[in-house]
């Protein structure tokens, strides 16, 4: 078994012959020379020094140092350690010193997620014969001292001796390696032909093989990006300047900024609470004066106070979800200047909050104050205050339940429970820790048709207000006041979008599904349909369910033709309409399923236009709402002022898509291929696509990739992973650096920030705006869709 230092050498690894379809690498002797305090390792004695004239520039290159071969999870001795012992017998035995399995070494290291690639790695260091033996605690440390090791020549031999995995000088194997550490899909022919091109690149003598001089070559043409770039530059660059006039400008403070974000929100919901307490305080005092309070107390009056609260709130919650009113409101630059009519669905959610506090508040202390009261109080004082109201019978507390008010209330707070709890973001979601049997009926249907259960609910409501106890002064029986002009407006608006979506005449001129089953659907524009870019529509399908509604982004632009969506499966609703086109166009049928159509509706991403630069950040399918954004942007008309050309709307957009898959890449090829050359001349819009499947351009895993990804553009201006113009970034953005990035390049601007995707994201964001605001002259403003 050779030992942990043992190096491979030149005769067994060594070759003058090529092929068209395998490229070789000559092997030459490096000794290992550890950048660590201590003896020299065995091979640094058994090995002549290298008298390559390169030697001294690869060390001082900062390039070679960026190379990282593990997680930050195993930087650490004490890190490694632990695993180890994890898995490793704690005593030695019979003198033996305690050992791990070999396929136990991508574990210790924190790299096991990439079994193949510790593999190789293992290889790398340790050789091919004795591969699969156990590792000691010492071996693994030595092992771990040269993974880490900041050398640069300890760096790129280690990298070396990967590319050279079956000792043979094929690369192509290593970048397949590559690929699949990276969830990358890849052919064997196209891996021969990413060889050809690094050996056209770096094999400049043409000798059909790879020294380990070219090795650092290829290495530094992965890692000399502009990641490196972003990585030196500063987080915040601005701490005061001059707006467009001249005038001195100075960074924000974090209390103003968070005025000017969020004093609309503040306002509308100060005014709900207020009106809230108003009317709470009113109906509190009134039955403070009441007969009543002789049997019931304060319990009265904390219930008919908590009661007008939620007649008021049983009618504002309708308000919000009156899409068509609320877009025809938002038209308006006065009206939307001063209502956050972007936080509709979220102001809905919070005046149901509020009818929850309102229901317990009442129906509790009817039922736990009130009620027993009522049926226990003194008979003398029944008779003076209250029993006529109870045809001079005192009831028990069961009869006083059996009654019109006390049934009808029961009923509506059953049903509210219903779809409230339905609503909640875990059954609409259908998580998977829920039994198979329950999951069946949650989801997005579940929350559909229990939200229909207000149907009831209102109804019921008027019945419950036509019946109490305590009065029958019609006057006093205003639960119908509150509610009439909501619900008839409400009910004017279904039945306007009844006849607006059967008005509407869907003809489906293209069907595509694509991976990660996403469904495309393109179909002719109807007469009169007008939108603004950033709008979305509701989607019916009748052979699924003939009425469920579901809002999609329109990806095409205003002034196309046709209209298009790109349908994702999320949710039941989804996946059936994805399996009905699949199954059309697998069949080549004549026609689709029938789909209606209803809107178009405003949302978030419709501000743009207000904005000097528009940042658009996607997650996934998020970035669906933004390429209609962009084909308005990049075709968008410019006034000639005679000096200037002036576009109507940004100057500038950059979209940020973020996704974790490859195949997303093909939703929009077809849009990224059809930018228009104009817009890479006057560079209108910038797209940046990360794929987080990727490790970072520094790992060994991806710097290979990089390269690749670096030569294959260079050749033919198509970025390898994503087939289209546009550069694909490795891993998860640094959005502080590209934060600083931007407000160095448009100080003293306004930048819209647009996000569509999960919340946990959305806040770091909207915390990085403030923090930008306050830190430079460039003012960032977020904007997060809601559906």
């Amino acid at each position: 078994m050779d030992s942990p230092e043992a190096h491979y050498s030149p005769s067994s690894s060594s070759s003058s012959s090529s092929s068209s379809s395998s490229y070789r690498a000559s092997v030459v002797p490096v000794p290992y020379s550890p950048g660590l305090a201590g003896s020299p390792s065995p091979a640094s004695r058994d090995h002549p020094p290298d008298d390559r004239d390169d030697r001294g520039a690869a060390a001082a290159s900062p390039v070679i140092q960026r190379l990282r071969f593990l997680d930050a999870s195993a930087r650490r001795w004490k890190q490694v350690e632990e695993r180890f012992d994890r898995i490793a017998p704690s005593r030695p035995r019979d003198g033996v010193e305690p050992a791990a399995k070999w396929s136990d070494f991508g574990f210790c290291l924190g790299i096991q997620r990439s079994t193949e690639y510790a593999h190789e790695l293992l290889r790398a260091l340790r050789g091919r014969d004795g591969l699969k033996a156990n590792i000691t605690r010492s071996e693994l440390h030595y092992y771990w001292r040269r993974i880490t090791d900041p050398c640069p020549d300890s760096k790129i031999q280690i990298f070396f001796d990967l590319c050279d995995r079956n000792m043979d000088g094929v690369i192509s194997g290593v970048i397949l390696l590559s690929a699949s550490a990276n969830k990358l899909c890849m052919t064997g022919e196209e891996a021969d032909e990413y060889a050809a091109l690094i050996m056209d690149a770096v094999d400049s003598g043409n000798r059909g093989y790879i020294e380990i001089s070219q090795v650092e070559t290829l290495l530094k043409f992965g890692l000399s990006k502009d990641s490196f770039a972003a990585a030196l530059s500063p987080r915040l660059c601005y701490h005061g300047g001059h707006d467009s006039n001249g005038a001195v400008r100075r960074p924000m403070s974090r209390p103003e900024v968070l005025f000017r974000t969020y004093w609309r929100r503040v306002w509308i919901v100060a005014l709900w609470l207020a009106i809230c307490m108003a009317l709470f305080t009113w109906k509190f005092i009134q039955y403070r004066h009441r007969m009543a309070f002789e049997v019931m107390g304060y319990c009265l009056c904390t219930a008919k106070g908590a009661a007008e609260t939620l007649k008021f709130n049983m009618a504002v919650i309708l308000l919000p979800v009156c899409r068509n009113t609320v877009t025809w409101l938002r038209a308006s630059r006065r009206v939307s200047s001063i209502v956050p009519f972007n936080d509709n669905i979220n102001f809905h959610k919070l005046i149901a909050a509020g009818i929850v506090i309102g229901v317990i508040f009442h129906g509790g202390t009817h039922l736990a104050c009130d009620f027993p009261r009522i049926s226990s109080s003194d008979h003398s004082i029944f008779r003076q205050t209250i029993a006529a109201r109870f045809g001079y019978h005192q009831p028990s507390y069961i009869q006083i339940l059996a009654t019109t008010e006390g049934a009808t209330g029961i009923a509506m707070v059953v049903l509210m429970a219903i779809a409230f709890s339905l609503a909640t973001r875990w059954p609409r979601r259908q998580a998977p820790p829920l039994p198979r049997s329950v999951r069946q009926v949650t989801g997005y249907n579940a929350f559909w048709y229990s939200h229909h259960l207000f149907i009831f609910v209102y109804a019921l409501l008027i019945v419950h207000s036509m019946f109490l106890f305590l009065t029958s002064n019609l006057i006093e029986k205003t639960t119908w006041m509150y509610i009439a002009f909501p619900v008839l407006l409400y009910t004017g608006e279904r039945i306007f979008r009844a006849v607006r979506s059967a008005f509407y005449e869907v003809e489906i001129l293209k069907a595509n599904v694509y991976p990660g089953k996403v469904l495309s659907l393109t179909f002719r524009k109807p007469e009169g349909f007008e939108y603004r870019s950033g709008m979305y529509i509701y989607i019916q399908c009748p052979r699924i369910s003939p009425f469920e509604w579901h809002p999609f982004s329109l990806t095409s632009g205003p002034d196309d033709a046709h209209l298009s969506v790109h349908v994702r499966t999320l949710g039941d609703w989804s996946y059936q309409l994805y399996s009905l086109f699949q199954e059309a166009i697998a069949a080549r049928l004549d026609s689709y399923p029938k789909i209606y159509i209803d809107g178009p509706y405003g949302a978030a991403c419709q501000d743009y236009s207000k904005y000097d630069v528009v940042v658009l950040i996607g997650l996934g399918i998020g970035a669906t709402p933004f390429i209609s954004i962009l084909k308005d942007v990049i075709g968008c008309d410019h006034v000639d002022s005679g000096i200037v050309s002036i576009p109507k709307g940004p100057s500038k957009a950059y979209l940020y898509w973020v996704t974790r898959d490859q195949s997303s890449f093909t939703w929009f090829r077809d849009f990224i291929k059809q930018i228009p050359e104009t817009n890479r001349k006057e560079s209108i819009m910038e797209m940046h696509n990360f794929l987080t499947s990727i490790y970072k351009e520094e790992d060994a895993r991806s710097v290979l990739l990089s390269a690749i990804q670096a030569l294959s553009h260079a050749k033919s201006g198509v970025d390898f992973i994503s087939q289209t113009p546009v550069h694909t970034h490795f891993a998860r953005p640094n959005w502080s650096s590209i934060f600083s990035k931007l407000s160095r390049r448009h100080g003293s601007s306004q930048i819209g920030v647009f996000y569509c995707g999960p919340s946990g994201l959305a806040r770091e964001l909207e915390e990085l705006c403030t923090k930008f605001s306050t830190k430079t002259i460039t003012r960032f403003v977020f904007h997060k869709e809601h559906y």
